[in-house]
């Protein structure tokens, strides 16, 4: 995996490039290389995300019929899982948004390139704000990434599944990111902003 070795080579390369742009702040670097990688992803996203939207819009103005079939299948799941495709099918609708795979396909390795950078070239006694050691993990580090994950989230579910959408993104970033390093949860926080001003500027557009 030589290509791969050399892409988180390189975003390693920047962190520490950056670190000695901020005075020496690892974890500066972190969040600044973040925010710039997610910023430049924001229009992928942002289309993905408005291409969603319009997605869960179509599939709510079938809820009636959706009713309907979950009523006629009850203890069925091989049956309605049959009738909700023939109904989808019926409305032109896909099993997924579309520019889901493009967008998981430019998305994950550009995130896991930057994990594996991040863990990997982190060490002992580099701190940040508060945090005495970026390579271990931070209780209230990990509570901020919660906190915007959850929020970002809520916006950007509607309906029924808002509430659990929150309570899923929020747990599990806390958890992820509490049983992880500081650094990682930097990354987290850095990217989890942008996705908040991401669904913040979603909402208010119209929907379709």
């Amino acid at each position: 995996m030589p290509l791969w070795l050399f892409f988180v080579d390189l975003l390693r390369g920047s962190i520490f490039t950056l670190s000695h742009v901020f005075g020496g702040s690892v974890g500066t670097a972190i969040f600044v290389l973040s925010v710039a990688i997610r910023l430049a992803l924001l229009p992928l996203t942002l289309r993905w995300a408005i291409r969603s939207r319009a997605y869960q819009a179509r599939i709510r103005r079938l809820e009636p019929q959706l009713a309907r079939l979950r009523l006629r299948h009850a203890g069925d799941l091989p049956g309605l899982a049959d009738a909700t495709r023939t109904l989808y099918r019926k409305h032109g609708i896909e099993a997924l948004p579309k520019g889901t795979g493009a967008s998981f396909l430019i998305q994950a390795p550009i995130g896991a390139g930057l994990f594996q950078a991040i863990t990997s070239g982190v060490r002992r006694a580099a701190g940040f704000l508060w945090i005495p050691d970026l390579a271990a993990p931070d209780l209230a580090l990990a509570a901020v990434a919660g906190a915007l994950a959850a929020a970002a989230a809520g916006i950007s579910a509607e309906g029924s599944s808002a509430r659990s959408a929150t309570v899923i993104a929020g747990l599990l970033t806390f958890i992820l990111a509490w049983r992880l390093t500081a650094g990682v949860a930097v990354y987290w926080v850095a990217s989890n902003a942008v996705g908040l001003g991401q669904a913040i500027l979603l909402r208010r557009r119209p929907a379709l």
